[in-house]
């Protein structure tokens, strides 16, 4: 039997195409690494829930991040969040924590208004940064707390 070299160069081929075990996982090791995302890149399109560093949170309280309910993004200088808090602290306990320590973190204390749910808002500023932190007793018979972090670049 006499082979043409096309024939001879086309059995060449399929002998080198033959999947092997190597081949197998290096296409499983390619496909995991591809499928891994750092934590930036988790939320570069989603919701993310990270607290700011001079934001205060009395002991004991814990954010909700649940179905969104908690969010905060920061590009470049510019912050933005809407936090919940719950906790087994009293109302009032801990609205004489986030009085106190907020100054020590350079915000002033605005406005302290009732609010007609009975809740209670602090509004502090600090440069083109404000932070409202609303005060009221959930269902569950506990103290939630919620601050919306803004910036104002028209008050510089």
């Amino acid at each position: 039997m006499i082979e043409t070299a096309a024939q001879l160069r086309h059995a060449r081929m399929r002998s080198r195409c033959k999947p092997t075990g190597w081949t197998f996982l290096w296409a499983g090791c390619l496909l995991l690494f591809s499928a891994c995302q750092t934590p930036e890149a988790k939320h570069a399109f989603g919701v993310s829930a990270v607290q700011f560093q001079d934001v205060v949170v009395p002991s004991g309280f814990k954010l909700r991040e649940a179905g969104h309910e908690s969010y905060a993004r920061e590009e470049a200088g510019w912050r933005q969040a809407h936090l919940v808090y719950l906790g087994s602290i009293k109302m009032e306990d801990a609205m004489g924590y986030v009085r106190q320590r907020m100054p020590q973190h350079n915000w002033t204390a605005l406005t302290e208004e009732s609010l007609p749910d009975s809740g209670i808002r602090i509004r502090f500023e600090r440069g083109v940064y404000s932070a409202d932190y609303t005060f009221s007793a959930s269902r569950e018979g506990s103290t939630q707390m919620v601050v919306d972090y803004k910036t104002d670049y028209a008050r510089k």
